[in-house]
């Protein structure tokens, strides 16, 4: 598990503490953790075409 240390300005850390309140979480933690999980990233390569890149 990684931990991360974030700097929220005053807006944001109300934003993640009504996020907690609706959703009736115990901790600002999860209540990010799941704010999170609402995204998804996908890795591609930059400077070389997929067709290369994915070749064996």
């Amino acid at each position: 598990m990684v931990k991360i240390l974030i700097d929220l300005s005053k807006e944001e850390d109300k934003l993640v503490e009504m996020y907690k309140l609706v959703h009736d979480l115990k901790t600002k933690q999860e209540a990010i953790k799941q704010m999170v999980r609402y995204f998804k990233a996908d890795i591609k390569p930059r400077h070389i075409n997929e067709k290369d890149y994915f070749s064996t």
